[in-house]
């Protein structure tokens, strides 16, 4: 076991990690706070709502799994996030290259790509089609 720090005897037989510095009502008060602010239209990253609070942005991610509270706003502000960010897009009012690279980072969106035909084999969805033509081209 380490010994405490000189001069503390509060430390001796404490193992544990030091006490958190966020009291359950300090993250409750920054739940409500949280939505307050992200209901201004020109609110819409979370990392700024942390900052100007004075706390890494990583808190709002530990806030949410300490409190029940802080969990629903922080759930409820990512959904609406979503929604500022798709309607910006829609409406032109953000960028939507950087809007599609938002939402693939912030909510896990993906571009994908539809084949049709055989992909093992893609000339073969072509040659059908030529078969499938050129007979109708001569007639007996």
């Amino acid at each position: 076991m380490c010994a405490a720090p000189k001069g503390n005897q509060f430390a001796l037989g404490n193992s544990g990690p030091s006490p958190s510095k966020y009291t359950q009502e300090f993250i409750e008060q920054e739940a409500i706070a949280f939505i307050n602010w992200f209901c201004k239209p020109e609110n819409i990253y979370f990392k700024r709502f942390a900052l100007e609070r004075g706390y890494p942005p990583d808190e709002l991610a530990h806030f949410a799994k300490k409190s029940e509270v802080f969990n629903r706003a922080y759930t409820f502000a990512k959904a609406w996030q979503e929604c500022k960010i798709v309607e910006g897009a829609l409406f032109n009012k953000l960028n939507s290259n950087f809007a599609k690279f938002a939402m693939a980072n912030l909510s896990g969106w993906s571009d994908r790509q539809q084949l049709s035909g055989d992909a093992a084999n893609p000339l073969a969805f072509l040659m059908q089609k030529i078969d499938g033509n050129t007979k109708d081209l001569v007639h007996d």
